[in-house]
């Protein structure tokens, strides 16, 4: 019996310093960033709903000198595309839409012809970028929104890139669009919907539609995203920027971008992903299937990369970038761990270090 005792003893003792050492690995991955200027926001990485590592840094606000924490709300870019692709399966199986029709039934107007809705769901439906189109002709001293776009893609008919389902192009026009969908079939705006349909009924109390220029109010515990200028040798909101503050007209277009989250709201989220929550497990299972095409599968499913490793399993992720922002979410879905990133500080040359996080994760 005193055998078994002190086997279970160090069985549990070995789990606890197994278990430091990971956290002190981590980190140290990101107290370094954070002291050469290169991190400021937060991470929180998870197994089995339960956190490994969570660690806030630097300030939500300069101005104010008010701390980063784990309440803080910053924008997700483009990650904002999994929960606009979450509504539309919901509106699928509310049997309000199917995945194969055409975009035409909602847009008739729109040149696009025999493209369907899965197709805009997993970047395969050859819509042009409206990046491109509207930075050449849209009067950049305004915030355009979903329908300005709509009603350039109708007066200017751009091509599309190929033949829609034939190939896969990451499009953030299909995502916006699919935002307008969500609005034609449900009746409310988009912002709404979202509140009423998905973030709350998940308990995402932190979670919210905010273009914080395009339609302005105060939000708390919300973090502003900085850009470094190289001009005033600082950092700076985007819109005191001469390199930055040009990009900001898109502010008001949704549905590939727009979400604000918080780390805590979005293990919640990543967690109801695992259950019969909202959708079922189906619904679930044909998220993060691969698309395909006609030369064969894709690595994107309705709003998230998948691809499979022979260390970790079946892993879905997605990043997302904005002026002051960057996003980072991956689920390893065989495993049940998540790794979550957000960040107020927009440094180009700094790449997440998912490489050395999966690695102390696994205990490699």
């Amino acid at each position: 019996m005193k055998t078994v005792l002190l086997s279970i003893a160090f069985v549990i003792s070995f789990g606890a310093f197994a278990q430091n050492t990971r956290v002190e690995k981590l980190d140290s991955i990101f107290s370094a960033l954070y002291a050469t200027g290169k991190f400021s926001g937060n991470v929180l990485i998870a197994e089995m709903d339960q956190p490994v590592y969570k660690k806030s840094f630097g300030l939500a606000d300069e101005s104010t000198g008010q701390s980063v924490d784990s309440n803080s709300r910053s924008l997700l870019g483009s990650v904002s595309k999994q929960f606009t692709a979450f509504a539309i399966v919901l509106l699928k199986q509310q049997g309000k839409l199917t995945y194969n029709d055409s975009l035409r039934h909602f847009f008739p107007a729109l040149s696009f012809t025999h493209i369907t809705i899965r197709q805009l769901l997993t970047h395969t439906s050859g819509v042009p970028d409206y990046i491109a189109m509207m930075n050449k002709l849209w009067d950049k001293t305004k915030y355009a929104s979903n329908k300005d776009m709509i009603d350039m893609l109708i007066q200017y008919r751009p091509e599309v890139r190929f033949a829609p389902g034939t190939k896969y192009e990451y499009s953030n026009t299909g995502y916006a669009l699919l935002a307008a969908i969500i609005e034609k079939v449900s009746g409310q705006p988009y912002a709404d919907f979202m509140e009423q349909q998905v973030f709350g009924p998940l308990g995402m109390k932190h979670t919210l539609i905010y273009t914080r220029r395009y339609r302005p109010r105060h939000v708390i515990d919300y973090a502003l995203g900085y850009v470094y200028d190289d001009s005033l040798h600082n950092y700076v909101l985007p819109d005191q920027s001469s390199k930055f503050k040009n990009l900001l007209w898109e502010d008001g277009i949704v549905g590939e971008d727009g979400v604000n989250s918080t780390v805590g709201d979005l293990l919640r989220w990543d967690q109801s992903l695992y259950g019969n929550v909202l959708i079922d497990t189906a619904a679930i299972s044909e998220i993060f299937s691969p698309g395909t095409v006609a030369e064969g599968q894709t690595d994107y499913g309705f709003g998230w990369h998948i691809k499979s490793f022979n260390s970790y399993g079946t892993i879905a992720w997605h990043s997302g970038g904005w002026p002051g922002y960057m996003a980072y979410i991956e689920r390893h879905i065989s495993t049940n761990k998540t790794i979550i990133i957000l960040r107020n500080k927009f440094t180009p040359e700094l790449k997440v270090p998912i490489d050395a996080i999966r690695r102390i994760l696994y205990n490699q």
